[in-house]
């Protein structure tokens, strides 16, 4: 055929043949790509090295690479030694394997059956879970075998069973030898199973059994479940109300109606139902005053108001909590007809951190330390001209500069170095990523789930955009949590206008302690958006809440001023797929949208803002992110991800206590609680000896806006500096401490040496080489040497991450490039030396322990 042709055709060429040789002996990298290529082929010869390599391979992300490449045409010894790879893996290999196996069962159906006698522990954890997802007769006989054993299994392996009868086959738990089982494990998935059948006697069965113990929360779900399928059973739950013996029982039943009082309320009406009233009262003696609230501003009908009404009136005058509930959200014409005034928001005072016991004599010593580090290294060169001031003043200022030279040598070619690896790891990535089909990343469970938080702060301009972005992500499974920390704006009302919230009850644990919730809003029409309000605690405080609110593996903290790209996520994930140790924390690339066109939280074309002030930022930030942060990632050394745009394990999170607040269990606050998070889950992991992973990803954009006027820079810029300082006073144990690998011995240090005392540093030598230029203390080799290191090489860097970053994607015109190309040079004349004023000022002003996070004037995303 003229495809036989082609393919005989095309293997014999120097790249296919390449391929054929790197998916021996190439890199990890060249390894999965030869897995890629081999497998386009289609040809015996490709399938055979797939099938040798997947033999001897030994790293779990390239043997998960090659069976990807093999799965639609695996034979027996390939998935034999699949097989046998589970029997000594890590969590994320097995949980790539059944994603595989689920998402192909079909082709791989046959050979998995001879395993089902096997009585490996991860093998059989692979059936359950395939048992789990999958209808198939023989893996539910398995899964009920497991369950009924007479061996001895390990218990998480029957409840393993139990999840999938429960999921696939419920009706074999709907005995009382599950239903009423002394370990409420058990009886939690028997009655998951009861609520998928539903009937009379299964409301009944779940009714008579409400007890006020925690099984209670279990059967609520159960009935909610079941009402919510069909209406005839919401009568039924309703009816039965009136004749339940217990109080328990009643309080179940009235929060199962609470979720249909439109329905239920104008039934009130009737006097068969005038029980109703009661069912009111219950929930309000619950305080789930939400959804009474939400329906009396919307009810039209006069007669069901009153009664409402009537009971709303006896509840204000009886307790502060409903009078501040009731005057705070219902209606100002509805509270008129009960007499009271409506009343705005509480405003709470924020408590103040505790003072750390010598943090500001830490501040004072290293920032002197730094500022006299050159003077006084030059006095001890000088000590001969002591009895000679004017040979002293010279020989000190000339010193300085020589000794400044060398500090601007390393730092500058430190940065050189981190540049070196970041070409290295953009290109690796970029290359990673192509070999990553759609259809693979969105195959069901492979990726993670995720659970977007984005805190909003007075952002009622550029918030419904930004929603708006976020909702329009491509990813398999996530949700967003808008958390409005208290804005003194109209951010939640513009956000319950523009999406139609509703104010429900929250049903979600506390597990990080926060400020006082304010309430939660929900979309109809929008599932996966959830709207919270809470009094002001700030941004570390509003992403606790949004924890607590998540339901997902993975939580993404990102700035409510914020855009993402569409596939940002998905890029920013897919790199767990790259190395299956676990992924403590992932950043993006941030972009600014200043000069930008953006509708509707889409950029529509990509430009560089107009202000002077803007433009000087942006090449910082190409700088810092191009250079730096990949560097840093593939050093296994980065100690920041930036709070636009940050992802981080959910439970390795929790287990740590969240982002660091007074209001939290380490009773703390710090405006750095990005980088903070980022130092003390790294921690925690190099405690443990557990491998983990920090990784920033280049090209999974984030668009911000940066500050257009240098008031709201400032304050930015303190913010981060004072977040360091006292990230690095508070963690100071890792500080060149070998125990901490090589975020103690080279990431540390350099925040340390460089972010912190640089600045004071810098001043001194900028000051001793204007000396030595009024006073002619310095020859023109010196002069020439100064300016090459610390302007040139800068400006070499500067060149370079702007480069490397327009190879990536061309975000800006040839205009606007050579544009920057000028800045490189112009920044190092002013720009940079009031930005190291300003980050020593900052780092003094640490010394006041303030931990607001500050506002910035915003302009918003328009459409131009």
């Amino acid at each position: 055929t003229v495809r036989t042709k082609i393919l005989d055709d095309l293997v014999v060429t120097p790249f296919c043949q390449s391929q054929f040789r790197k998916i021996r002996r190439g890199s990890r990298l060249q390894r999965k790509q030869a897995a890629f290529y081999l497998h386009a082929l289609e040809t015996p010869a490709a399938k055979e090295a797939l099938r040798r390599q997947l033999m001897r391979e030994k790293n779990p992300s390239v043997r998960f690479y090659l069976m990807n490449a093999l799965i639609l045409d695996l034979d027996e010894r390939s998935f034999s030694v699949i097989m046998k790879s589970l029997r000594s893996c890590d969590e994320a290999y097995r949980h790539w394997v059944e994603a595989l196996f689920k998402n192909h069962y079909g082709s791989i159906e046959a050979m998995l059956r001879p395993y089902f006698t096997d009585t490996d522990t991860s093998v059989r954890h692979l059936l359950l879970y395939l048992a789990k997802n999958i209808f198939d007769e023989n893996l539910q006989r398995y899964a009920k075998d497991i369950l009924n054993s007479v061996l001895e299994v390990e218990d998480d392996l029957r409840l393993s069973a139990l999840e999938a009868l429960a999921a696939m086959v419920p009706e074999t738990l709907l005995t009382d030898e599950y239903l009423l089982h002394p370990d409420e494990r058990v009886q939690a998935f028997a009655i998951k199973a009861l609520a998928t059948q539903p009937s009379r006697e299964t409301v009944d069965f779940i009714i008579e059994h409400i007890d006020g113990t925690s099984m209670d929360e279990v059967r609520y779900i159960a009935l909610s479940n079941i009402v919510l399928t069909s209406r005839p059973y919401l009568l039924y739950v309703l009816d039965r109300y009136e004749n339940v013996t217990t109080r328990d029982q009643r309080l179940v039943l009235a929060r199962v109606l609470s979720q249909h009082l439109d329905y239920i309320l104008l039934k009130t009406k009737d006097p068969s139902y005038a029980y109703i009233t009661d069912i009111i009262e219950d929930l309000l003696d619950m305080h789930v005053v939400e959804q009474i609230i939400d329906f009396i501003n919307r009810n039209k009908d006069e007669v069901v108001q009153q009664i409402v009404l009537n009971i709303v009136r006896r509840y204000a005058s009886a307790d502060p909590y409903y009078l501040d509930q009731f005057t705070i959200y219902l209606k100002p014409e509805i509270l008129s007809l009960i007499g009271l005034m409506p009343k705005p928001q509480p405003v709470v005072k924020r408590e103040k951190s505790p003072k750390e016991k010598g943090k500001n004599v830490w501040i004072l010593v290293w920032s002197f330390i730094g500022f006299m580090f050159f003077p006084v290294l030059a006095l001890l060169l000088n000590l001969n001209h002591l009895g000679d001031p004017e040979q002293l003043f010279k020989g000190i200022v000339s010193s300085i500069n020589s000794k400044i030279v060398i500090y601007f040598l390393a730092v500058n070619t430190l940065y050189f170095f981190l540049l070196i690896l970041s070409i290295i790891g953009s290109r690796q990535r970029n290359e990673l990523w192509n070999i990553k089909k759609a259809t693979l990343l969105f195959a069901h469970d492979l990726l993670p789930s995720i659970s977007i938080i984005a805190p909003a702060y007075n952002e009622e301009k550029s918030i419904i955009e930004s929603v708006t972005s976020l909702l329009n992500l491509k990813y398999p499974k996530y949700e967003v949590i808008v958390v409005n920390d208290g804005s003194k704006d109209r951010t939640i009302d513009t956000l319950i206008e523009h999406f139609n919230l509703d104010r429900r009850h929250p049903m979600f644990k506390a597990s990080l302690n926060t400020k006082e919730l304010r309430g939660v809003y929900t979309c109809k029409d929008i599932p996966n958006l959830i709207v919270i309000d809470k009094q002001n605690g700030g941004k570390a405080d509003a992403l606790n809440m949004g924890i607590n609110a998540a339901k997902n593996d993975y939580v993404c903290g990102i700035d409510a001023d914020s855009l993402l790209e569409e596939d940002a996520l998905l890029k920013l994930m897919s790199v767990t797929l790259d190395d299956s140790k676990e992924h403590i924390a992932l950043g993006g690339n941030i972009v600014p949208v200043n000069g930008c066109t953006v509708d509707r939280g889409k950029i529509e074309s990509r430009g560089l803002g107009k202000k002077g002030l803007v433009r000087f930022q942006t090449l910082e930030y190409l700088r810092a992110f191009t250079t730096g942060r990949v560097g840093w990632a593939k050093m296994h050394t980065l100690l920041i991800i930036s709070g636009a745009f940050g992802l981080f394990s959910r439970q390795a999170i929790l287990k740590t206590g969240g982002y660091l607040t007074v209001s939290g269990q380490l009773k703390k606050d710090t405006v750095g609680e990005d980088m903070e998070l980022v130092v003390r889950l790294t921690y925690e992991a190099l405690q443990a000896k557990k491998q983990y992973r920090v990784e920033y990803v280049h090209n999974a954009n984030c668009y911000t806006e940066l500050p257009s006027d240098g008031t709201s820079l400032f304050k930015q810029r303190n913010r981060w500096q004072r977040g360091l300082i006292d990230i690095l006073h508070y963690h100071r144990q890792m500080l060149f401490n070998p125990r901490y690998k090589q975020p103690g011995l080279f990431g540390f240090p350099y925040f340390f040496i460089f972010e912190m005392m640089g600045p004071f540093m810098e001043i001194v030598g900028y000051a001793a080489f204007a000396l030595g230029l009024i006073f002619g203390l310095l020859d023109i080799v010196a002069v020439i040497v100064f300016l090459m290191v610390t302007i040139g090489y800068g400006i070499v860097l500067s060149l370079f991450a702007l480069f490397v970053a327009e190879r990536e994607v061309n975000q800006y015109n040839d205009k606007e490039t050579i544009i920057l190309l000028l800045l490189a040079f112009f920044e190092n004349f002013g720009y940079r030396q009031v930005i190291s004023m300003h980050r020593a000022l900052s780092t003094l002003s640490a010394l006041k322990e303030k931990g607001n996070w500050g506002s910035q004037k915003r302009q918003g995303f328009t459409k131009t």
